[in-house]
């Protein structure tokens, strides 16, 4: 009797190890969405403008580099439309030419850079807020995907 348990417990167990075996391993690291993306990049950049007024080259250097990499994220793409890709290319060029002026130590181009840095994110926020808005179809999954960020100013401002 206790031989066929053990057989029985033995039998499970190899189909539980075989079942775990076939499963698709999960994700090391699930992929981000815009809503996560842009709090991240809001995170950093408040960072950034903590180490451009401190001229703290090294960290400039790094918080750009790093609003860089998000940006590369393949889910940074809130919207397929041609004024968004070419505001997120402006926004990258900000990002490397910051990242360029902080490792040279040039307190005025990292000032310009910065501000260049910053006015990509305000004019891209308002052209998702307006026009580019109107070249997506409501329901598409693009609309969604915008949608789901808020990019509203915020009340009383």
């Amino acid at each position: 009797m206790m031989d066929a348990r053990k057989r029985r417990h033995s039998r499970t167990s190899a189909a539980l190890l075989a079942l775990a075996l076939l499963l698709p391993a999960a994700p090391a690291e699930a992929q981000p969405n815009l809503g996560s993306l842009m709090r991240q990049k809001l995170d950093r950049a408040q960072q950034l403008f903590e180490a451009v007024v401190l001229a703290r080259f090294p960290a400039v250097r790094r918080h750009a580099g790093e609003l860089l990499r998000i940006s590369e994220e393949s889910t940074w793409m809130a919207a397929p439309t041609t004024a968004y890709v070419q505001q997120s290319g402006a926004f990258q060029e900000a990002a490397r030419d910051l990242g360029a002026a902080a490792g040279a130590g040039d307190m005025e181009e990292v000032a310009t850079a910065y501000m260049t840095l910053v006015a990509t994110c305000v004019q891209c926020h308002r052209q998702l807020r307006g026009a580019a808005r109107a070249e997506l179809l409501p329901g598409s999954r693009a609309w969604e995907r915008i949608s789901a960020v808020d990019l509203a100013p915020p009340a009383g401002g």
